[in-house]
């Protein structure tokens, strides 16, 4: 890699993301429905893999319905937008047409969904926005060794199939896997291919008990050569970049090199505390706005909405059922939102998220 030519690619890509997504920057967390994954052969990076045999009842992996709205809400309030719906796969469709609905609802919002192969016959379509194949790496080899449960073909045809009923596609890229900088061509003629709409890269969070436990991460300058690449080809690709806690000082060169939306933070843990004061003022060093907040406590406790928000009312179609049985859970949920704040208040920062 020219570390020079990827820093002057990155001005380059830098102007093009204002010309095309204009001077601000947005927050995005992906919502997930729980934590066991169904695939009989789980990703070998995921921290899922290391628990799907300590899970003896499945059901009880899952998140209460409760809990996701309230955290859905929450993140309104504070101006972040839901990257997508996403869980270890396994949920019927029947269940996930009741969570988009209520998820939807109570955001005025359409969604994203990354939850495996979509079966399109019976989703409800009303709500959805987009679907999300998550390819984590174009590297065939690496992908057949490290993701045998997600057949690249399979993902393809899903992401084509999203298209032909009028969604938005995208796809979730996880670097330091071990690709190399001569699968960027690879990923460029899929996103061609499938004409995708947004790309969210992840840097590689090592996970104890994984085949990548105690890895190096890749280095800023390689990430700022994949985003400014992707960029610098499809300037109106919505590109979004996950980092982790431990590399708060990468948002400002990946801002700079294309992403325009920020995502992977643990909220509720960092939320008001010094490293959410980090991500907006890396944010802002880059001369680029903020959408939403991840400090003000105000728009945390709802006494008023974040001041820049991308969120738009959006009509909302939900059945008298799940309309019956958010009303049900009004109290629960704001019961739940309440332990969110006071976590968010009280309890200091840890390392392993929330």
């Amino acid at each position: 890699m020219d570390s020079v030519a990827t820093l002057e690619n990155s001005i380059k890509a830098f102007k093009l993301t204002e010309k095309y997504h204009g001077d601000a920057v947005s927050l995005e967390r992906a919502l997930f429905l729980g934590w066991y994954c169904s695939l009989n052969d789980p990703c070998k990076f995921c921290f899922m893999s290391t628990q799907k045999q300590k899970i003896k009842e499945p059901l009880r992996a899952r998140r209460r319905i409760e809990s996701i709205l309230a955290e859905s809400i929450i993140m309104k309030r504070i101006g972040w937008k839901l990257e997508f719906i996403s869980g270890g796969y396994g949920y019927t469709t029947e269940e996930l047409n009741d969570t988009i609905e209520m998820v939807s609802y109570v955001q005025g919002s359409k969604q994203y969904l990354n939850v495996g192969i979509i079966d399109f016959e019976n989703i409800n379509l009303e709500n959805i926005e987009g679907v999300v194949g998550a390819v984590e790496t174009v590297n065939e080899k690496l992908h057949k060794e490290i993701c045998p449960g997600k057949p690249i073909d399979k993902t393809k045809e899903m992401l084509i199939h999203a298209k032909d009923n009028g969604l938005k596609t995208g796809i979730t890229i996880i670097l330091g896997l071990g690709e190399s900088e001569k699968d960027i061509e690879t990923l460029l003629n899929m996103i061609e291919e499938l004409e995708l709409d947004r790309i969210t890269f992840y840097s590689l969070n090592p996970q104890k008990e994984t085949i990548f436990e105690g890895s190096a991460s890749i280095t800023t300058l390689e990430y700022m050569n994949w985003i400014s690449s992707v960029r610098l080809n499809f300037p109106k690709v919505k590109i979004a970049t996950g980092t982790w806690v431990d590399k708060l000082t990468n948002i400002g060169p990946l801002i700079m090199a294309g992403s325009n939306v920020i995502t992977k933070f643990p909220l509720f843990s960092l939320y008001g505390k010094k490293e959410g004061k980090t991500v907006e003022n890396e944010i802002y060093s880059t001369g680029r706005n903020l959408y939403g907040s991840f400090s003000d406590i105000d728009a945390l406790k709802g006494l008023k909405l974040a001041k820049n928000t991308k969120y738009v009312d959006e009509k909302i179609s939900i059945s008298s059922k799940n309309l019956d049985a958010v009303e049900r859970m009004k109290k629960d949920v704001d019961k739940k939102i309440e332990g969110y704040i006071k976590k968010a208040l009280k309890t200091p920062f840890s390392d392993f998220g929330e």
